[in-house]
């Protein structure tokens, strides 16, 4: 298992856990005043050669992570976990309810953990897979899926704090029909084939024009739950290269995100530009 201490850290430790380490924690989970503290994890592991930080310790990029060996799913859109229940019956799984579960809010707030048949290599979470673990978990917050996706651990912020666990025995859920690494390898090619075109038509003497289409096709392909950091990402890279105000503000923004975009290009504007 793959370790993130807490939230606000860039590094992550390797720990060999077994069942009754689980049965504990999920049974017993950890308290904490603040849910930043609550650690991280991906059941997993690194790849051979790791990215390290400037302190030697493991950097928790996707780069770092060969596999995954259980599928995180987190819901916070109010789905009742009777229904999750039902409707998962046929595969094993860990569910257990957030930090905030009851905080003020309707509905239920859990987290899951699918233990896999075969392990998903990171590499594979490209965009056509993604579409098909949403399509099966349409509840779930879509950035679950990305590419080493951090999972809180079971917390509470009091012992007496509401908690519930369901520990669920059945299938192992597998994907092997879909056939996620050819799937991801035809998405690469297409990909690079797609980039090649554009460089291809690309003027020498627009490279601004260029550069503005290769993002709007990334805004156009944004997930919800990744709105935010992805506009911040390539708005930040945009102004390094020197894009304007007007040439970023042409773009059309990641669906749902039209309210947010302009004051998010505005802040990003006023860190860089001084």
């Amino acid at each position: 298992m793959l370790i993130k201490p807490k939230n606000l850290v860039d590094y992550m430790l390797v720990y060999n856990v077994g069942a009754a380490w689980w049965n504990n924690i999920i049974a017993n989970p950890l308290v904490k005043k603040n849910n930043d503290d609550t650690p991280l994890a991906i059941f997993g592991k690194t790849t051979d050669e790791v990215h390290v930080n400037k302190h030697g310790y493991m950097r928790c990029i996707k780069e770092n992570v060969e596999e995954i060996y259980a599928l995180p799913v987190d819901v916070d859109n109010g789905t009742s976990m009777e229904w999750f229940e039902t409707d998962f019956q046929r595969y094993s799984y860990q569910l257990y309810t957030t930090y905030s579960w009851h905080n003020g809010k309707e509905g239920d707030r859990f987290r899951v953990f699918f233990p896999l048949k075969e392990p998903i290599k990171t590499r594979w979470l490209v965009k056509p897979v993604k579409d098909i673990l949403i399509a099966m978990f349409s509840m779930a917050d879509t950035s679950c899926f990305d590419q080493a996706h951090w999972q809180r651990l079971p917390c509470i912020s009091s012992r007496d704090a509401d908690y519930r666990y369901v520990q669920h025995q059945g299938n192992l859920l597998s994907f092997a029909h879909h056939n996620f690494e050819k799937i991801a390898e035809e998405y690469e090619n297409d990909m690079k084939a797609y980039y090649k075109k554009l460089d291809e038509e690309r003027d020498p003497d627009e490279d601004r024009t260029w550069l503005l289409r290769c993002v709007q096709k990334v805004f156009d392909e944004t997930y919800e739950g990744e709105r935010d950091k992805t506009v911040f990402r390539e708005v930040s890279s945009m102004i390094r290269k020197g894009c304007t105000y007007e040439e970023i503000m042409s773009l059309t923004p990641p669906a749902g995100f039209e309210r947010e975009y302009e004051k998010k290009v505005r802040y990003v504007f006023s860190r860089q530009v001084r």
